[in-house]
């Protein structure tokens, strides 16, 4: 009988010793692996999250960069077409002061020379002529002389006028075709009037 029982006590306490075993090795089991598998989670994570923060920081950077160098490029076209704009109507400004005070100055240089060489030209030529058929008691010096002093005259106050109205207009080239046509009809008549009166 005592054995018997014995045998029985020896089951009982095996398999009580089975089950605390068990139940205590699960629970230890179950904090470990919780212990472990946070320990764990937390680095993955961590690691992941930290990988994701820095593809999402990138792409994010990234658009902004974007972004900022499409408004950058906007507003450089911006600031790049009003600074032209500006450029342009400065320039056209300027160019006008300085385009007209210079054709003023070189309208009349160029138009007082040109009157100069052409009408001692034409004065020679047709003082010439005139004096040796028409006016034989005056002597070419001094037809030469009344001549270059009324023709000077004459073409610096209608030369100055004249180029001061067309050359703002008018290009030089027609200009000075306009003012030899003018020339040459008013010394026409001059000397028309000359040779009449002489």
């Amino acid at each position: 009988v005592s054995e018997s029982q014995n045998l029985k006590n020896l089951r009982i306490s095996e398999s009580q010793n089975l089950r605390i075993s068990e139940s205590q090795n699960l629970r230890i089991s179950k904090s470990h692996s919780l212990r472990i598998s946070k320990s764990q989670n937390l680095r993955i994570s961590e690691s992941q999250n930290l990988i994701v923060s820095e593809s999402q920081n990138l792409r994010v950077s990234e658009s902004q960069n974007l972004k900022n160098l499409r408004i950058s490029e906007s507003q450089n076209l911006r600031i790049s077409r009003i600074s032209e704009s500006q450029n342009l109507r400065i320039s056209k400004s300027q160019n006008l002061r300085i385009s007209k005070s210079q054709s003023l100055r070189i309208s009349e240089s160029k138009n007082l020379r040109i009157s100069e060489s052409q009408n001692l030209r034409i004065s020679e030529s047709q003082n010439l002529r005139v004096s040796e058929s028409q006016n034989p008691r005056i002597s070419e010096s001094q037809n030469f002389r009344i001549l270059e002093s009324q023709n000077f005259r004459i073409s610096e106050s209608q030369n100055l006028r004249i180029s001061k109205s067309q050359n703002l207009k008018i290009s030089e080239s027609q200009n000075l075709r306009k003012n030899t046509w003018f020339m040459a009809r008013k010394y026409e008549k001059l000397y028309a009037f000359e040779s009449n009166s002489g």
